[in-house]
């Protein structure tokens, strides 16, 4: 039922009486006529000590388990599928198909109810920068496509059974300065990289060190790569960690 004040004002314990008990109303059923939802209802029958029945006792709207429902092998048919359409179309409700196409498509983005202005997430924007995209190009061939955990291929393995392998953060998305900073990046298989994020591994390995480790970072000091050119040609593997050192997966 609607949020605001009811256009109806509540009705007497007598009239209550009767329509529960002597009519047999649900609660449902009188919050209807009363533009009220079924827990304000049962709330005034405790009010006014009307004997209640147990919640989905109503044969006529219920039935048991193991019974079969009144409505089980029935479809609308043509004529109530058109008014319950027309119905919902008067609501404000928009059919999903027109013409049997979707009913977005070939229209703007501002034609969509769920546009923003154009508005991107964070994150989803990162991946989608020309910068991201370079140093995806560097990561792979800096780990020469093979995953750094376990050393799986990605040129030799099954490719109908084997997802993509996945680019690593080490430390976390986000801290900014760090995101798009090859030293903490690694490729990792699939099931490598859940592995690194599930309790199984205990020794957290791929996983951000301590900060009186020596794999800890001096965050003050790491730039992302400057020129994106010489990124796609610089080949040798970022000294900032020793990424030998940080464990495999058990």
């Amino acid at each position: 039922m609607s949020a605001t004040k009811s256009r109806y004002p509540r009705p007497s314990n007598d009239e209550l009486a009767r329509l529960y008990t002597e009519l047999g109303l649900s609660c449902p059923d009188i919050g209807w006529l009363y533009d009220r939802d079924a827990s304000t209802v049962r709330g005034w029958l405790v009010a006014a000590d009307i004997s209640t029945r147990p919640r989905g006792s109503n044969a006529a709207v219920h039935f048991r388990k193991g019974e079969r429902s009144a409505f089980a092998g029935r479809r609308h048919s043509p004529e109530s599928i058109a008014r319950v359409r027309a119905a919902s179309i008067a609501r404000g409700a928009v059919p999903y198909l027109r013409n049997g196409q979707h009913w977005l498509k070939g229209s703007l983005p501002e034609a969509n109810p769920n546009w923003a202005g154009g508005a991107t997430p964070e994150r989803q924007e990162f991946y989608r920068s020309a910068e991201w995209k370079v140093v995806v190009r560097y990561v792979w061939a800096r780990d020469n496509a093979c995953c750094r955990n376990c050393g799986k291929d990605w040129r030799t393995v099954d490719r109908s059974t084997e997802q993509t392998f996945h680019i690593h953060h080490v430390w976390s998305f986000q801290i900014s300065a760090l995101r798009a900073n090859p030293a903490i990046l690694v490729l990792l298989c699939r099931q490598c990289h859940l592995w690194v994020h599930s309790n199984a591994n205990v020794t957290r390995a791929w996983l951000p060190q301590e900060p009186d480790s020596p794999n800890f970072p001096d965050l003050d000091g790491i730039d992302k790569i400057a020129d994106l050119e010489a990124a796609e040609l610089e080949m040798s593997t970022p000294t900032l960690f020793d990424f030998e050192g940080m464990g495999a997966a058990a």
